[in-house]
């Protein structure tokens, strides 16, 4: 194998794992937020986590072919959820929790990380 100066190294590897599930947690916690009535205390330094973790994904064509074979199959899942997620919004029957732009990005972001934390643990 060929030298690769643009390849990260496998520290770089597990902290980009690893901080999915920082994202993770924090897309949960706004949802909860949002089901609950509190996100208005949590969506700054949860959303920050989240969309961080989201915002670093510009670079997964430095990672090697697992994570990105992780973030592919995770970015199904969020692109079937904004396809649902539109039909409803523009269906005959809305519901204010389903035009509600913030509640919907935070369902995508969790969406996203459940969906890349069970291939994780599937091993996919």
């Amino acid at each position: 194998m060929s030298y690769d100066p643009k390849a990260i190294s496998t520290d770089d590897r597990s902290f980009a794992l690893n901080a999915m599930w920082v994202g993770l947690a924090g897309s949960l916690l706004m949802v909860a937020g949002a089901l609950f009535g509190f996100l208005e205390k949590v969506s700054f330094a949860a959303g920050g986590f989240t969309a961080g973790t989201l915002i670093s994904l510009v670079f997964v064509g430095r990672h090697d072919e697992y994570f990105q074979r992780l973030v592919a199959f995770a970015a199904r899942w969020a692109c079937a959820a904004v396809g649902i997620w539109m039909f409803l919004a523009i269906g005959p029957i809305t519901d204010e929790w389903i035009t509600d732009p913030l509640i919907g990005l935070t369902a995508i972001a969790a969406i996203f990380h459940i969906a890349l934390a069970a291939a994780r643990m599937r091993g996919y």
